[in-house]
């Protein structure tokens, strides 16, 4: 009996099955989301997948009776909205049917990889009314929740360098029409949430990339980088963008600095801080204090030098301390501007003291200016010009050699007198200087070392108007011999001298010969600029 052959599958038949079991499976799993919602779907937000359109629609249903939408606004206003209390019901209208449809079924696989969001239109019908009325009471739009909007601008301020763009604040000013339009929207689709957008608040109307503000802060910087401090003693002025800012002319973005105005801040400036010519109070070596009127020490600045250099200061741009360039100067800022080294002056008395760190070093009898030649040596406030060795000292037909010249006030100042042999008391009445004040020589040599350029000298007291001398008759007791001399009618009376008798008139002209005093003069003042005048009192105490 023969055996019966197994017949041989082919390999096709093998690829097929498995093929075809695989798309019975796929077409399968197609269909059955023909009717469901595919993988990762939200239908109005609502996760949806494996649901029919009837469980979302069911979903929807039921969850209405718990629906608020959340509505936030700027500065993290949150508020909310209850579907009870909009009287909030369904309306599908099969709109659930048409996103089921919407998808592709046959493609199901891709839907694994990605989510899919599908909204339909309005699902809820509402009262317009009461949701006009809730958002009336809204906290948005409470007074004190709205901020209007700022325009971008350029700094009040200036900074490190310079002015700078102060970005746009959209503030918080609700449009109301569109809020109630983007909370319809919200509600019609059943949306939890809704931030409300730009569109909703009112915007600003200059924002920071605007051409013309970026021209105008621009050209503010050219002046307005700079920054200028000076330093009066404790006080400190300091010229910065925000002041130099003042000072500019804009006009559109065009910007340019006005000079006059520079000019007047220099001035103010120097009726502030200048002290030059004001009455100094110091503490005399006779004890208490002294107030010394007039004279030229002090600080004084020059007005019209030092606006031209602050202008080209800040056209450069400069950070800088800068002194301000003056006429005259102290030895310090503040009341006390002399310090506490300076020579005192008693004309009254014709004795003087060296002052040195409050001490008194060094003192001297001397003779002033002569006051009935009409030579007093003038009061005030000096201060030392400069000092010089074996100086001459020229006057109207000769001429005097000093040791130790120390000038304090133009022609006038310290020297040693070595033709003299008497110096104090009423001498410079009838027989003083021409203005200088006479020193012993050791004296001088002493305060010349003392006493340094700059230093101040103060100078009062004294008699001013001529008074009537007597001759006095003085005899010497070894040898007899008489002798006369001028003095002041008030020394003799308080002093009980007997006048001489009244000489003949080639006498007297002998007598006022030997009157005269010594042959001295200085040399020629230096004077402050002509341009500008020394601030008088008033203008000079000026705050």
């Amino acid at each position: 009996m023969r055996k019966r052959r197994r017949k041989r599958t082919s390999p096709a038949t093998i690829v097929a099955i498995p093929l075809g079991i695989l798309a019975v499976v796929y077409i399968g799993i197609a269909l059955y989301f023909t009717r469901h919602f595919l993988f990762k779907t939200y239908v109005n937000d609502i996760y949806a997948f494996n649901m029919t359109s009837s469980e979302i629609e069911k979903e929807v249903t039921d969850g209405l009776k718990k629906y608020r939408l959340a509505v936030v606004g700027r500065g993290d206003i949150r508020e909310f909205i209850f579907s009870d209390d909009i009287n909030m019901e369904l309306v599908v209208d099969g709109q659930f049917d048409e996103a089921l449809r919407s998808q592709n079924a046959f493609i199901w696989p891709a839907y694994l990889f990605k989510e899919t969001h599908l909204n339909t239109d309005n699902i809820a019908s509402y009262s317009r009314d009461k949701v006009d009325g809730i958002i009336d009471g809204m906290k948005i739009f409470k007074s004190e929740n709205v901020l209007p909007p700022v325009d971008a601008h350029v700094s009040e301020e200036s900074g490190d360098d310079g002015f700078y763009i102060v970005p746009e604040d959209y503030g918080q000013t609700p449009i109301k029409n569109q809020v109630k339009e983007a909370i319809c929207n919200a509600l019609d689709i059943l949306e939890s949430e809704i931030v409300l957008g730009d569109e909703c608040y009112e915007a600003p109307g200059v924002f920071s990339d605007d051409e013309k503000l970026t021209s105008l802060c621009d050209n503010l910087n050219t002046y307005c980088r700079a920054v200028i401090t000076y330093e009066f003693g404790a006080d400190t002025v300091v010229v910065d963008g925000t002041m130099i800012r003042e000072w500019c002319n804009i006009n559109g973005t065009s910007v340019s600095l006005d000079e006059e105005k520079v000019a007047e801040f220099v001035k103010s400036m120097s009726r502030k801080y200048d002290t030059f010519g004001k009455d100094r109070t110091i503490a005399s070596a006779n004890g208490g204090t002294v107030t010394v009127s007039g004279g030229d020490y002090g600080w004084w600045m020059d007005r019209q030098t030092e606006s031209q250099e602050l202008i080209a200061a800040i056209k450069s741009g400069e950070k800088t301390t800068r002194t301000p360039v003056y006429f005259a100067t102290a030895e310090s800022y503040g009341e006390k501007d002399w310090g506490d080294s300076y020579v005192e002056i008693d004309l009254t008395s014709q004795h003087l003291w060296v002052h040195q760190n409050g001490s008194v070093v060094e003192e001297s009898d001397f003779v002033s200016g002569c006051v009935n030649k009409g030579n007093p040596t003038p009061r005030g406030s000096y201060s030392i010009t400069y000092k010089q060795r074996d100086a001459t000292l020229v006057g109207e037909n000769y001429s005097s050699a000093v040791k130790y010249w120390m000038p304090f006030n133009g022609n006038v100042g310290m020297h040693d007198a070595s033709w003299r042999s008497e110096f104090g008391g009423w001498l410079y009445i009838v027989n003083g200087s021409h203005g200088c004040i006479n020193l012993p020589t050791e004296k001088a040599a002493r305060i010349y070392d003392l006493v340094e350029k700059g230093e101040a000298v103060f100078v009062y007291g004294g008699k001013t108007a001529k008074e009537p001398v007597i001759t006095q008759e003085i005899v010497n007791p070894t040898t007899g011999e008489v002798t006369t001399r001028l003095i002041p009618k008030s020394v003799a009376d308080a002093q009980g001298i007997t006048p001489a008798p009244t000489p003949e008139p080639a006498q007297e002209q002998a007598l006022a010969q030997d009157s005269e005093p010594s042959p001295e003069d200085t040399p020629v003042q230096e004077e402050a600029p002509a341009e500008e005048e020394a601030p008088s009192e008033e203008e000079s105490s000026e705050e």
